[in-house]
């Protein structure tokens, strides 16, 4: 038994020396697993690389897979209305005129006894359409940029006139042959008056101001151009602590008038 070990021994011993290692310097779990082969080596790495380029593949293709089902999501449903300007109204890129007119009442609840102010404005605004419609719901529509000129008479309280500059950023709720199309819009820009601070009580401080809206209306549709509106609104108007007393006119009211597609 003895003699069998040490020729086991001998055996092994060469064997690593012809492969060029010193058994000396192996380690203990080298018995059955020496070194590698350079062939093992190159397979084991081809392995791990083709395993990693598996992964790339897969993942680039489940990205393009969520690319193109997006953007067939967005082709493929049925379009509110058709697309284009001459056909569609509120197509990308679509103009609009509007002129609209109304009453907007102070609507502090008037401490310190300062005066109430009301206003009647007259407003021109021009529109393009930022968007096709889009959407099959109810929340289906679009949005729409407007600038608008707004100028009207002090008819109640002190001063004599305001007017000033809005830029309104408005969602139209656009349903496919729909005549009456609602929307919703808030706006901010400048506004001059000639509110005196003293008679205001506060009010005004400054001859220009700051000129914050927010608009609920509705668009009936009379034919492929015309359209009567109808809104109801929050103006506010103050100089944003620049100066005080900063009290601002809070006001709500409302607007009717027309509008043009172009």
């Amino acid at each position: 038994m003895t003699h069998y070990l040490k020729n086991a021994f001998h055996k092994k011993s060469h064997n690593l020396i012809v492969d060029g290692e010193d058994p000396a310097i192996l380690p203990r779990n080298a018995s059955t697993n020496i070194l590698a082969s350079p062939p093992d080596c190159a397979r084991r790495k081809r392995e791990v690389s083709s395993r990693a380029m598996n992964r790339l593949i897969v993942a680039g293709a489940l990205l393009f897979f969520c690319g193109v089902s997006a953007q067939a999501g967005a082709e493929g449903s049925p379009p509110v209305v058709a697309q284009t300007v001459a056909s569609n109204p509120f197509a990308s890129g679509a103009k609009e005129f509007q002129s609209a007119i109304g009453p907007f009442f102070f609507a502090d609840n008037n401490p310190n006894n300062r005066p109430a102010i009301d206003f009647v404005f007259e407003s021109l605004r021009l529109g393009v359409m930022l968007s096709n419609p889009h959407g099959s719901n109810f929340l289906a529509g679009n949005l729409e940029l407007l600038g608008e000129l707004f100028a009207g008479p002090v008819v109640s309280g002190p001063g004599n006139v305001a007017t000033g500059l809005t830029l309104f950023l408005r969602y139209n709720f656009v349903q496919p042959q729909a005549r009456v199309l609602p929307y919703v819009q808030i706006g901010a820009g400048g506004v001059y008056t000639n509110i005196p601070e003293k008679e205001s009580g506060g009010l005004i401080s400054l001859p220009v101001e700051f000129n914050l809206q927010g608009t609920i209306g509705t668009r009936i549709m009379l034919n492929d151009r015309w359209s009567l509106l109808l809104e109801a609104g929050y103006r506010h108007i103050s100089n944003a602590e620049i100066k005080k007393p900063n009290f601002g006119i809070d006001s709500v009211g409302g607007n009717v008038g027309f509008g043009f597609f172009f």
